[in-house]
């Protein structure tokens, strides 16, 4: 059989795309993959099912329409994190039901992936966050998981110290070999926060890109700020150490002057800020603008806090006043 794979959001590393891809080669079938709209290709057009497999949602509106441009001539397969949000409106414009949550089918096809899962879940339950829909929020613990490869290998769980510690030692001891590792969800603050020592021990035996936490509610301060003074402690300087920031909720009531503190407090106690801009789960906006938010404010924040070279070189109010001056230098720079 011939098998059309399309990642709808094309421009990132789509896990589910390459496990589909092994699944069906070891069957023998003949695979084609591509990304986005470009399905024009023989192996795409010719082929007899076709899956598509969607990460973000405003990737959604031209998923529907390539599904739509397909979907007469062959068999169609509709899935990934979006999907799940918006089964009912993909049924409704595309007569197809998305397969909704983890698809077991292609949870556990070996093989070599740039990105990986040792577990799924996340107990916290964030109202912003998406893997609650998708993954549930009691934890999966995976024992067969592969060792991810690439120049940028990652780890891909929500929230890894809610796990056993068993399973903690099982992955740390199957990754040590790893170079450059990227625990991309990072640690959760408030576990970290209650035993540092057996944390650091643990998992600085990887050669950790970098270590991630997170810092999207008042309640994370006081953790976070324990995890970081720790760190710094080890030698970890601020470079390493890199915060999640969720700016722009409003469902929180944050306001500009709410973010712009919290992320001036994560420069303050010697970290590197990452601006995360919040997307209603129901939106298929890339760049949500909230409700009392200002564009042009959003965008100041973002690449002021989001580039170290900024806030290390300026203070806020000099940037501030010479945005795009100041922004049109940095491209130069960088490019």
């Amino acid at each position: 059989m011939k098998v059309a794979i399309i990642n709808s959001s094309p421009e990132v590393y789509n896990l589910a795309t390459h496990r589909i891809a092994n699944y069906h080669k070891e069957l023998g079938d003949k695979v084609g993959m591509t990304k986005g709209s470009a399905v024009f290709l023989p192996e795409i057009w010719e082929a007899e099912k076709a899956y598509f497999s969607v990460i973000f949602t405003w990737d959604i509106p031209e998923l529907i329409q390539t599904v739509n441009l397909l979907k007469e001539n062959k068999q169609i397969e509709i899935g990934g994190p979006a999907a799940t949000v918006f089964s009912d409106y993909i049924k409704e414009q595309t007569g197809i039901a998305p397969v909704c949550g983890l698809d077991q089918r292609f949870e556990h096809v070996p093989g070599k992936y740039q990105a990986v899962f040792t577990s799924r879940g996340c107990p916290r339950g964030c109202h912003f966050c998406i893997v609650q829909k998708v993954e549930g929020r009691k934890m999966i613990e995976y024992d067969d998981f592969p060792i991810p490869v690439g120049k940028n290998p990652w780890v891909c769980d929500n929230n890894i110290l809610a796990t056993s510690w068993e399973h903690q030692q099982l992955t740390v001891e199957r990754l040590k070999k790893v170079r450059n590792l990227d625990l991309n969800s990072g640690f959760d603050c408030r576990i970290f926060e209650k035993d540092c020592d057996k944390y650091w021990n643990l998992y600085s035996q990887l050669k950790l890109e970098r270590w991630r936490f997170a810092y999207d509610k008042e309640e994370e301060k006081e953790p976070l700020t324990k995890c970081v003074e720790f760190l710094h402690s080890k030698g970890v300087r601020y470079s390493a150490i890199s915060v999640f920031c969720l700016v722009g909720d409003n469902f929180q009531g944050d306001t500009f002057d709410k973010a712009k503190e919290r992320l001036q407090y994560l420069v303050d106690i010697g970290v590197s800020p990452y601006p995360m801009r919040y997307r209603p789960l129901n939106s298929f906006s890339r760049n949500y603008t909230p409700d009392g938010w200002n564009e042009g404010d959003l965008n100041a924040l973002f690449n002021y806090y989001g580039v170290p070279w900024f806030w290390r070189k300026y203070k806020w109010e000099e940037f501030n006043a010479n945005f795009k001056e100041l922004a049109s230098q940095q491209k130069e720079r960088l490019f």
